[in-house]
């Protein structure tokens, strides 16, 4: 959200200002704003970030859930450092029994923090990727029911995000006096910046109704989101159609009516995301990354509807149609 605001205004003064031409302003607004922001978040995760969730990932195998894993009959996964290590201490001890004497006792996992797992999600641990585990997510239904959904979700916001300021740019550059590129741009960050809260609360939301209707709940959340989102496009869509000829726009009615279509968009992403660790438990990270990528392939699709449909309020109306 803050981007539209902080890279059109930089844009404005590299041209303005600077006397840059429009492709050298935006490369060196790229290179400004979100590189370094990038490249300073990942030296922080690098620097603080733990392993994984539940701390150090060597120590993953004495969890409560990987002892209750072990109890159901699952097999827990080493990695390849691992075997490597145990390979090497078990030749060691061969070779001089009594110099590793020493018995070492792992404390007893206590039934009642067993009882606190309940859920598939809750004892899976990530098993190697190969190709028998790869068609088996492939061909699974549910892999598709979050991936899908977040094809039209993440791919609804980034085509708002990236054609909504162009298009308010048009409809009131020449009816309001002042309102130029940077104007559209603030209009636009509105939605971009609602994901502070509409994104996790979208996850927390699904988290909140799996605690009453389980898995189940979480789905018919993420349908409501995607049937509100598409509905609000549609309307807004019909909206931009309807009025392009006489040109009486009203941009509170089109900020209200696509702030409703970016809010269930995003709560959407939330609950998309909530109910990833359900599919596919034991290949959660396989599962993230293929959902993650369909909602960058929606913004590809929702793209090329623009790129095809010029007329903006079809374009919005077919988006909703789809999602």
């Amino acid at each position: 959200g803050a981007t539209f605001a902080i890279m059109t205004s930089l844009f404005q003064t590299l041209t303005q200002t600077y006397g840059l031409s429009s492709h050298v302003a935006w490369r060196a607004a790229f290179a400004i704003v979100p590189a370094p922001i990038l490249i300073f978040v990942a030296v922080l995760t690098f620097i603080y970030g733990q392993d994984h969730p539940a701390g150090k990932w060597s120590e993953r195998h004495t969890l409560p859930a990987a002892a209750l894993a072990i109890k159901q009959g699952h097999q827990i996964p080493f990695d390849h450092a691992e075997k490597s290590d145990s390979s090497s201490k078990s030749t060691k001890d061969e070779k001089d029994p009594e110099a590793n004497a020493e018995v070492s006792v792992r404390p007893v996992v206590a039934e009642e923090d067993l009882e606190l797992v309940k859920s598939t999600v809750d004892v899976a641990i990530n098993e190697p990727l190969t190709l028998k585990t790869t068609v088996k997510i492939l061909t699974n239904p549910l892999t598709w029911l979050p991936a899908l959904a977040y094809l039209t979700t993440f791919g609804v916001e980034l085509a708002i995000d990236s054609k909504f300021a162009d298009v308010l740019f048009v409809l009131f550059s020449k009816k309001r006096p002042g309102f130029n590129q940077t104007t559209a741009g603030y209009y636009t960050s509105i939605l971009g910046l609602l994901n502070l809260v509409t994104r996790p609360a979208g996850g927390y939301i699904g988290d909140v109704i799996y605690r009453h209707y389980g898995t189940k709940g979480k789905k018919a959340w993420t349908l409501i989101c995607g049937l509100i989102m598409g509905a609000a496009l549609l309307g807004g869509g019909f909206y931009l159609q309807n009025t392009r000829t006489s040109g009486d726009h009203n941009l509170a009615l089109l900020m209200g009516v696509f702030s409703v279509a970016a809010i269930f968009s995003e709560f959407g992403n939330g609950a998309n995301f909530a109910l990833v660790p359900h599919c596919n438990a034991y290949n959660n990270g396989v599962m993230s990354g293929l959902v993650g990528s369909f909602g960058n392939l929606g913004g590809i699709i929702f793209a090329l509807v623009f790129r095809f449909q010029t007329q903006v309020g079809r374009a919005f109306w077919i988006m909703g149609v789809i999602s």
